[in-house]
């Protein structure tokens, strides 16, 4: 069989790139089989996802080459012809296989031919993150025929189970609610405004080329985010609301309990914020911030209010004067009626007197003692410097 079928897609007999059945469509029928999904990045809008891509198609070429099965791997494939297909959506592949690639071609004895292979592929997906992290995400995978338009190939699943999904698949954030699979045509023009050269180079490119798309729909799990900002956010809400409870005056306290608590949850929401992408939408983690930082930011406003009203019915308490200052304020009255026509010079000079007087009386006395003078035992002190003397009773 091996020998027939080297024999029968030798390059003189049979031209690997001509696609079977040229007077109609070359139909091939796909099968994929997810083995893993995982790595749904909401920050780069992607995701990463092992699967097994089975083509099956007719060659007639083919017909009566070996009397049983035939398979074969990349020695085999180079042989033969095989359909083009590519990952419209994919950011990066590659072929899975430790040593050789896991790539396995098989012929039937009626020519029909079934190219499995094993991939790694990393795809876009673009995510609405309006209802984050309460949303459900519908991430694609898209293959389209590369080379043929729907007039030389068509693409189709198979009837029976288009898209299995591992039983054991477990997914760390989101969990898979359905899978969707659709086929559609995807089409391509030349605008005819175009320079005929243009036209004459890329107007056979033109047209609807077969595509199949896989649609996973993922929701995602909301206690994590719950348990690590949710609910630290609430905490540190109703912490900021403990100043309520404070006395007005301690402004060291409810200072930095209101700072404290603004800047904890500005971190917070800055950690989460980090790995989503930037939008220009506003999202529900972004209203929740809103409101808790418009409660956190009342509280400050509120110790603001309530310090200034405390301050202005506050009773101010006067410092404890000297009994230097209390004789002055005493003796000042006296002094202006007593010397009401005297030049202003004079009570000027009369008042240093006086102050040195009272100085060097109070430096005299013992610190530890307080005396208080009467006011007729100061009326009894002559005045100095006054250019009278008159007596105490005068």
């Amino acid at each position: 069989d091996t020998e027939r079928i080297m024999q029968i897609t030798d390059p003189c007999r049979y031209d690997k790139w001509t696609r079977p059945n040229l007077q109609g469509k070359t139909q091939v029928f796909t099968r994929i089989y997810v083995y893993f999904l995982g790595s749904i990045e909401a920050q780069n809008l992607q995701f990463t996802t092992q699967i097994l891509l089975r083509y099956r198609w007719r060659d007639e070429r083919l017909s009566n080459a070996t009397a049983e099965v035939m398979e074969g791997e990349n020695m085999l494939m180079g042989r033969i012809w095989t359909p083009h297909l590519y990952l419209v959506n994919e950011q990066e592949s590659k072929v899975m296989g430790s040593g050789r690639q896991d790539v396995l071609v098989s012929i039937q004895p009626d020519g029909t031919v079934l190219h499995s292979t094993r991939m790694k592929v990393t795809l876009l997906c673009l995510m609405n993150l309006q209802k984050f992290p309460f949303d459900n995400q519908r991430c694609p995978l898209v293959l389209e025929s590369w080379a043929y338009n729907t007039s030389q190939l068509e693409l189709g699943w198979e009837a029976d189970s288009p898209v299995k999904v591992n039983k054991k698949l477990q997914l760390t954030e989101y969990s898979l609610r359905q899978v969707y699979v659709n086929t559609s045509d995807a089409q391509y023009s030349i605008d005819e405004k175009d320079s005929s050269e243009n036209l004459n180079y890329y107007g056979k490119f033109a047209g609807n080329y077969s595509t199949l798309t896989v649609s996973f729909e993922l929701e995602r799990q909301v206690g994590h985010y719950i348990m690590d900002y949710y609910v630290p956010s609430i905490l540190l809400v109703v912490v900021s609301w403990v100043t309520f409870w404070l006395d007005a005056n301690a402004v060291p306290g409810r200072t930095t309990l209101g700072t404290s608590t603004m800047l904890t949850f500005i971190t917070l929401s800055r950690n989460i914020g980090s790995s989503l992408p930037k939008v220009s939408y506003i999202k529900a983690t972004e209203i929740w911030f809103i409101v808790c930082t418009g409660f956190i930011f009342g509280s400050l406003v509120e110790f603001a209010f309530v310090n200034i009203i405390w301050r202005r019915k506050k009773n101010v308490e006067l410092k404890k004067v000297s009994s230097k200052y209390i004789l002055k304020s005493t003796l000042t009255p006296q002094l202006n009626r007593r010397n009401n026509n005297s030049s202003l010079g004079e009570k000027c000079k009369s008042m240093s007197s006086l102050d040195s007087q009272f100085d060097t009386t109070l430096n005299s006395r013992d610190h530890s003692q307080l005396t208080v003078m009467s006011l007729d035992s100061i009326r009894s002190e002559p005045l100095p410097n006054s250019g009278r003397k008159d007596s105490p009773n005068n």
